[in-house]
């Protein structure tokens, strides 16, 4: 080890050598330079002295703590020393006296007796006058003396404690002893519990007693605070000796409240005075009885129940919990009696409100509620909330199909049915459903902003499957009178107005969307009901106009099946005369449609009108044959003008619809063209404006003319369209219907 640090040492030297060289090449490498070689001498000698310094600095630091060192374990050592010296003293100082304990035996003995003499002594008085203290204690508690009873009481449990405490500290105590003292004061827990009875009676008329004597209330709480301070005495005494009295700790102040518990959740129990059999507005009564006496109460503590009672008792926000708890415990128990769908809603109603300042909120009690919690879990809310809606529900459904059969019932009327401003026929079934649903929106949304969406909803639910037990009545309704025209005697009104009332569904349903839906519906999702609603009483609306069209053309039936024929149509103005008759007189009922469906049913009938033409004119059966040129081209001429008199007819009628009255002139020009070469530009642009035309229909078109064989028209026809492909989707349109119809 030497070895190395001396290789240390010599390594360090010569590097030290080494770099002193290098500074002194680098001071002198220029000539004028060696005139400065004593002011670097003088340099280096100073930095030198300074480093001499700090080190014999450093040393004599590190000399110092070593001397002080040294001292300070000198003298631990002395201290030690002197430490065993007297342990050893000690030692035998034990050895000497190691016999004492039985020198002493029979002096602990004669203590022991003393001091077992001494206590009878002292609690003789108590002793020797048990019976009549406790007789006198029991007519103290009779009279309401209560504080004088419960000192009398004090000083015979005090008595017969010392008794048990000495015989607990012998060492050769016996049971017999034990029970020997117990069995003398035996009446004295009676005459405790018969104190107790009566100290839990005043505490449970607390509300009552302070308003009159509330020195009684003040008496019983000093009695218990009393017993509170001796449990805390024997309780400790217990930790020291291990022994502990007889029924204690009492507790009492425990069961105070306990008691003041018990007190309150009989007032909110008192508070229900009948039930659903006696009233249906119990719930409405009780509640409103718990919410005035709670209220009246607290006031009452707050004035008069904080000066008496101690404030470590915090009385006021006992109170309010313990008021809290009981309010808690009652509702879950009118819960449990299975409430209706309208009791469900006063009792969230109650509990919405129990926060605000018609109740616990109120300014003048300054409560805080955040200690409380809810009076009602989550789940709990939810449940009833899902009861509700399950109930309200069916409700619903009820009071709709109900509505309903009411409204049928009306269509059979002899009278009209009712107008709206406007002279559009109405029933009352819509606003009456939607008069429904907009209460029960708003009795949800005193329950709770999230059920209005949910009400919301069943509501929607409810009016779609209603929408079909509505098509299928309108259906039946129309099957009906199909067997019996004359029955009902209104039956085109009043289904003019249930169209108005779909239309009217549509309406309310998006008035509740606007008013009640915060946002858009992720059709992603879920689908938008709102939409397939108005798209379900669309789907009516527009079927209840095909029943009219119905209506329409049976009594035009006879007149539209003799079209394009010799006898009844070619040489007579009758057929086409009739048709527009008709029509003009159906339009004075029609006139009470919504313009929306007015327009549909108008453009409907002037379409079934253009396809019964068509029929007439591509039907393979042709009822008329066109002998010679001059004869087709009146045909063709007549069917012309009899569309522009359809044409004015609906122009003066339903001024704004669109209706495909061109289509007939177009298939005549195909009839009456006298240059058959041009007759593939003649159906070239029908097909072009009507792609739905079949082969076959066009085929009877140029036979209608009397002058191609049906060979020689398919041939034109297949020249012009090719091949037909009957699996290639058409859509649909006049040519279409006229196949179907």
């Amino acid at each position: 080890m030497a070895a190395l640090s001396q290789l240390d040492l010599d390594r360090l030297e010569v590097d030290a050598k080494r770099t002193a060289v290098k500074q002194v090449a680098n001071m002198l490498q220029r000539p004028d330079q060696l005139e400065k070689v004593d002011q670097y001498k003088r340099r280096v000698a100073r930095k030198k002295a300074t480093v001499e310094a700090m080190l014999k600095t450093a040393l004599q630091s590190q000399l110092d703590g070593v001397r002080t060192g040294l001292s300070q374990l000198q003298t631990a050592l002395q201290d030690v020393q002197e430490i065993k010296n007297g342990l050893e003293e000690v030692d035998n100082t034990y050895k000497s006296i190691a016999n004492l304990n039985d020198k002493l035996k029979i002096v602990r003995d004669e203590n022991t007796r003393h001091r077992q003499l001494a206590a009878a002594v002292d609690n003789l008085k108590h002793i020797s006058t048990v019976p009549e203290t406790i007789k006198k204690t029991a007519d103290l508690i009779a009279e309401g003396k209560l504080l004088h009873a419960h000192k009398c009481l004090s000083e015979l449990e005090m008595s017969r404690d010392d008794l048990l405490f000495e015989v607990h500290r012998q060492q050769t105590s016996s049971a017999t002893d034990r029970n020997l003292i117990m069995q003398y004061f035996k009446d004295l827990d009676k005459i405790y519990t018969e104190l107790g009875k009566q100290l839990w009676l005043v505490l449970q008329r607390t509300l009552i007693t302070v308003r009159r004597e509330p020195t009684v209330t003040v008496t019983v709480l000093r009695i218990i605070e009393r017993e509170e301070r001796t449990d805390a005495v024997m309780l400790k005494r217990q930790e020291q000796t291990g022994f502990i009295p007889p029924w204690r700790p009492k507790r009492w102040r425990a069961k105070c409240f306990e008691v003041l518990q018990e007190s309150m959740s009989r007032r909110i129990e008192g508070s229900q005075l009948e039930d659903r059999t006696l009233d249906k507005m119990w719930l409405v009564r009780h509640l409103e009885r718990t919410r005035k006496n709670v209220l009246e109460d607290i006031r009452v503590v707050k004035t008069l129940c904080e000066p008496c009672f101690p404030p470590s008792y915090h009385i006021v926000e006992r109170y309010v919990s313990m008021y809290h708890k009981a309010i808690q415990q009652n509702l879950h128990d009118v819960i449990n009696q299975q409430l209706e769908s309208n009791e469900i809603v006063s009792l969230l109603n109650w509990v919405n409100a129990y926060t605000g300042p018609d109740a616990m909120g109120d300014p003048e009690l300054q409560i805080d509620m955040s200690k409380l919690g809810p009076l009602l879990g989550e789940k709990m809310v939810e449940t009833l909330q899902d009861h509700y809606l399950k109930t309200r529900g069916g409700n619903i459904k009820d009071w709709m199909n109900n509505t309903l059969k009411s409204d049928q019932n009306d269509w059979d009327r002899n009278t009209q049915p009712d107008a709206d401003a406007e002279g559009y026929f109405i029933t009352s079934m819509p606003v009456i459903l939607f008069e429904m649903i907009e209460q029960n929106l708003q009795v949800a949304a005193h329950i709770h902003e999230s059920m209005i969406v949910k009400v919301l909803d069943v509501c929607v639910n409810e009016l779609l499957h209603l929408s079909k037990t509505f098509s299928a009545a309108i259906r039946e309704y129309k099957d009906r009178h199909l067997v019996d025209r004359s029955k009902p005697k209104f039956y085109v009104l009043y289904m003019t107005a249930n169209i108005n009332n779909c239309l009217a569904f549509i309406g309310f349903a998006e008035q509740l969307r606007s008013k009640y839906v915060k946002s858009d519906i992720d059709e992603a999702k879920e689908p938008d009901k709102f939409a397939v609603l108005a798209k379900t009483f669309n789907s009516i609306a527009r079927e209840g106009c095909r029943y009219l069209l119905e209506e329409v053309f049976i009594d035009l039936s006879s007149h539209t099946s003799g079209l394009l024929s010799r006898d009844l149509w070619l040489n007579s103005p009758i057929p086409v005369d009739t048709i527009c008759i008709t029509v003009e007189d159906y339009s004075q009922d029609f006139v009470h449609l919504k313009p929306k469906y007015f327009e549909y049913l108008m453009a409907k009938q002037a379409e079934r009108i253009v396809v019964e033409y068509v029929k007439a004119m591509l039907s393979p059966s042709k009822k008329i044959s066109f002998k010679s040129y001059e004869e087709r081209k009146n045909a063709a001429e007549k069917v012309c003008q009899e569309a522009e008199q359809l044409e004015r007819l609906f122009g003066k009628l339903a001024p704004g619809v669109q209706i495909p009255i061109d289509l007939m002139p177009m298939l005549m020009e195909a009839v009456k063209l006298k240059d058959t070469s041009m007759l593939s530009l003649e159906i070239s642009g029908i097909l072009n404006k009507y792609p739905d035309a079949r082969v076959e229909q066009l085929v009877n078109l140029l036979q209608l003319r009397g002058d191609m064989s049906k060979s020689d028209a398919r041939q034109m026809i297949m020249e012009i369209v090719g091949d037909e492909n009957l699996s290639k989707p058409r859509q649909e349109g006049i040519f279409t219907q006229a196949l179907t119809m």
